[in-house]
């Protein structure tokens, strides 16, 4: 019973806690929204995606900032998820 209760705790003790999505899937997400508003301008790929990635480490947003940007489908709700000073 005792190996159990320690099985127990070392297992979810050291679960990973969720830290939402990566930047890389934040700017990809962004941009396909981007390219669904832009119309005219589905041939255009992102020609510095890494200096994108790179601006959205550097803001440190939130996990749940980053959840909001992956999960809005238009820019009005890209915009909703920028936190309010």
């Amino acid at each position: 019973m005792r190996w159990l209760v320690i099985a127990t705790l070392m297992f979810t003790g050291c679960s990973k806690a969720d830290d939402g999505p990566s930047c890389d899937q934040v700017v990809d997400s962004m941009m396909a929204v981007t390219k669904q508003a832009m119309t005219g301008h589905g041939d255009m790929e992102v020609q510095n995606k890494k200096a994108m990635v790179d601006q959205c480490v550097a803001r440190k947003m939130s996990a749940d900032q980053r959840r909001c940007l992956v999960a809005a489908k238009d820019l009005a709700a890209i915009a909703a998820c920028t936190p309010k000073k």
